[in-house]
């Protein structure tokens, strides 16, 4: 491991190696990054896995601090936050895949050095992560449903779910176009049904949201009624291959037909990713039983990935037991 070390990166050539190299997801781009840095006033640390003089991979982490300690956090409504690694074309895979091993092990070695506490989650398709296991760290796996867009075909839906949409489409339902403002009510609307709170209040998602859209990351889209009510509204994150869901919410139905808008809308959506260029559509979560039900109607492919999180220092290790009881 001795040619694989941890810099610092600064901001112009992390914008640079990641334009070099398109990540899939969104959420280490440079505008995702310094919206959340103002929003949300965290840090960001941005770090450069170099081998030998060449930087051959990129992540950013948020930190904060606990027990006046450093500490790397996850952001609410920020699905991954991993590794973004160089293309090596012509390069045989065993040799990809070694050198992704070393570079995170040098990057757990820099973490646990430098944080009390660190945390992160991989993206989709990151499958080897035995530095952080080999380490010691909490390996917590997840999941999320993908549609490959060249594979979509309404064939793949459930039954019940093509009788949903047929009751939807005879009751007048349509998509149009909503505000930001008006999507972020709705998602309120979501929460207080259930008695939670949203994970980013309102008026701070608003602002999240507009400096995303004018950054050009944003796509909204919602259902309404036959009346024009909206009853459903989602905005997606994307990139140059995916399309990422990110906020949604919907207004109760009074109709069997506005009962369906959800369902609605992730149809209207899919059908008109066909034509946008992009790859695939990452529902961005199939971690609880309803969620996963209404997902997996849709004749997606099951992905896991990968939440890792290790205590480096005994107050910090203590203080994470403690929440546990």
């Amino acid at each position: 491991m001795a040619d694989f070390r941890i810099e610092i990166a600064d901001a112009a050539a992390y914008a640079k190696f990641l334009t070099d190299n398109p990540p899939q997801d969104p959420f280490s781009l440079p505008a995702f990054l310094d919206t959340y840095e103002e929003i949300f006033s965290s840090d960001v640390e941005l770090l450069s896995i170099v081998k030998k003089e060449t930087p051959i991979a990129v992540c950013a982490l948020f930190v904060g601090k606990r027990f006046s300690q450093p500490i790397i956090r996850l952001m609410p409504v920020r699905t991954y936050d991993g590794v973004h690694f160089r293309g090596l074309e012509g390069s045989k895979n065993q040799k990809q895949e070694y050198e992704k091993l070393l570079s995170l092990q040098v990057l757990e070695e820099y973490l646990e050095k430098n944080f009390s506490f660190h945390q992160m989650v991989f993206q989709p398709g990151f499958a080897d992560i035995r530095a952080f296991q080999w380490a010691g760290a909490k390996i917590i796996p997840q999941y999320t449903y993908v549609v490959d867009i060249h594979k979509f075909s309404e064939d793949n839906y459930t039954k019940s779910l093509k009788e949903v949409l047929r009751t939807a489409e005879h009751s007048g339902l349509h998509r149009g176009k909503c505000s930001i403002e008006e999507l972020t009510a709705l998602q309120q609307l979501s929460y207080e049904r259930h008695g939670r709170k949203p994970p980013v209040p309102t008026e701070k998602l608003n602002r999240v949201l507009n400096k995303l859209d004018s950054a050009g990351l944003l796509e909204i889209a919602c259902v309404r009624s036959g009346s024009d009510e909206i009853l459903a509204g989602l905005a997606a994150l994307r990139t140059q291959t995916g399309l990422y869901f990110y906020v949604s919410g919907i207004r109760l139905g009074r109709t069997e037909g506005e009962k369906g808008a959800s369902h609605f809308l992730y149809h209207e959506i899919l059908k008109s990713e066909k034509q946008s260029g992009r790859s695939f559509v990452d529902f961005c979560g199939a971690n609880t039983p309803s969620i996963n039900l209404f997902k997996s109607a849709f004749g997606p492919r099951l992905d896991v990935y990968f939440r890792v999180w290790r205590a480096n220092r005994p107050l910090t290790r203590l203080a994470s037991a403690v929440k546990k009881i």
